[in-house]
C-alpha cells in the first residue's frame, strides 16, 4: 500500500477550483514559510551557542577554530532561513501573477458601451 504524502501546512487539503482557492494556497504557503524561517533563525542561534561550548579547540589557536566550525554549520540553517522567506515572498506573487495573467477570469469586464463614432 502506498503512503500518502501531506504537504506541511495543510496545502495538500486545497484545491485549486478558483481564484479564492488560489489566493487561500498563496497565503498558506507564506504563513508557513514564514514560521519556518522564523524556526530556522531560532535554531541558528541555538545551534551555535552548543557547538560553541563542545570544546576548547587548538590550543595554538585559542579556540578560534571550534568558534570557525560552529560558524560553517550554522551558515547552512542561515541560508535555510533566507531560502524560507524567498519562498514566503514568491508565495505572495503566485496570487499576484494568477490575478495579472487572468484576470479576465478574476474580475471579468463590465459591458462597456461602444464608442460609436459620428462623422
Amino acid at each position: 500500500m502506498a503512503k500518502t504524502r501531506k504537504s506541511p501546512g495543510g496545502l495538500d487539503v486545497i484545491e485549486f477550483d478558483g481564484s479564492e482557492s488560489v489566493a487561500k494556497y498563496a497565503l498558506a504557503s507564506r504563513d508557513h514559510n514564514r514560521a519556518l524561517c522564523q524556526e530556522y533563525e531560532a535554531a541558528a542561534d541555538d545551534l551555535y551557542g552548543i557547538l560553541r561550548q563542545f570544546g576548547e579547540g587548538h590550543w595554538w589557536a585559542f579556540g578560534h577554530d571550534v568558534k570557525r566550525r560552529a560558524e560553517r554549520v550554522v551558515k547552512r540553517l542561515e541560508r535555510m532561513s533566507e531560502m524560507a522567506g524567498w519562498v514566503a515572498t514568491e508565495s505572495v506573487l503566485l496570487n499576484l501573477e494568477y490575478r495579472r495573467q487572468f484576470s479576465e477570469l478574476v474580475e471579468p469586464e463590465k459591458d462597456k458601451p461602444k464608442r460609436e463614432w459620428a462623422w
